[in-house]
């Protein structure tokens, strides 16, 4: 049975330094490696200068190759900042495509969601990807005490927009909202003869179909065989912190935590019920969250579909 990760931790960002992130991909490693049955040999690790823009993509693509069998495992675990850029093909209602941030961002750019999904595209459709992501797409850079460590930093993983991408993520918000309102009104001449409450429930189909739901990260749950492990809500910020004598991304410190506590392969939903609590009582706000479809929610984490 094929099982391979990809592992990619950055510390190192010009004027937003992390700390946490190297340590998460060796705390990944060894849970892997020693609990879910993944050799050495097929976990890749990226560092720092190591998770540039075309590591990450060649890392994906490796990732990528191999069994398509069903009882294939993959794991694509990413460590850094997050952010956002302004959407440039009119498919966010926000007006942002959300982004990973590659150690040489300043000269490559960031990866976006889009990027992401073209990517995915590669990957088996019939066997498990999981991705757990810490990171974050809301916030800013700033420093508060450690809930657990009065007098240490926490620093967050979001790096900001300028000025002008902000503007510019408002204008194509405003721009995405017009075509809506323009393509409902001309939608709905169809269902004039209708009953005002059937209009509604039109409006609303209508609507939906639009919107075309978009999962985060690049569209990664729309793909039955996918799962998405997020540090927090899309408008949280993920905490990288000291915890424990050490710095690490709290997501992934009570993730690898909760996995080595409980014992067995609990399912994914009980694993992310396992660790909010923690988070909560430790006094971090991110709210860690599970994308998916239904199905694979009570599927045991790092599991093969079928056997």
């Amino acid at each position: 049975m094929l099982k391979k990760a990809l592992l990619v931790g950055i510390n190192t960002y010009p004027g937003a330094p992390l700390r946490g992130c190297l340590n998460d991909v060796d705390q990944m490693h060894q849970l892997l490696t020693s609990q879910f049955g993944f050799s050495a040999e097929n976990v890749r690790m990226l560092r720092d200068a190591e998770a540039t823009t075309q590591g990450i993509v060649q890392g994906l693509t490796w990732l990528a190759e191999g069994d398509s069998d069903p009882a294939a495992v993959r794991v694509f675990h990413y460590s850094g900042h997050g952010t956002l850029t302004p959407d440039q093909n009119g498919d966010e209602p926000d007006g942002s495509d959300e982004c990973i941030v590659p150690y040489d961002y300043p000269a490559a750019g960031f990866m976006t969601d889009d990027t992401l999904a073209t990517l995915y595209d590669r990957f088996p459709r019939t066997s498990n990807l999981t991705l757990v992501m810490d990171c974050c797409h809301s916030g800013t850079i700033q420093r508060l005490d450690d809930p657990q460590n009065p007098g240490e930093d926490i620093v967050y993983r979001f790096l900001p927009v300028s000025y002008q991408d902000y503007i510019a993520m408002d204008q194509a918000r405003a721009k995405y909202e017009a075509e809506r309102k323009q393509y409902l009104e001309r939608s709905l001449e169809r269902f004039r003869n209708l009953s005002p409450e059937e209009q509604e429930h039109e409006k609303s189909l209508l609507a939906l179909r639009f919107d075309r739901k978009r999962g985060r990260f690049g569209d990664v749950t729309n793909r039955e065989s996918n799962i998405l492990l997020a540090a927090a809500r899309s408008d949280q910020t993920a905490a990288d912190a000291r915890i424990a004598g050490g710095y690490h991304g709290a997501f992934t410190w009570y993730l690898v935590n909760a996995l080595s506590s409980t014992g067995g392969t609990p399912t994914y939903a009980q694993v992310v019920a396992a660790l909010a609590e923690p988070l909560y009582t430790a006094g971090y706000t991110q709210v860690p969250q599970l994308e998916s479809q239904p199905a694979n929610r009570d599927r045991p984490i790092f599991a093969p579909f079928s056997t």
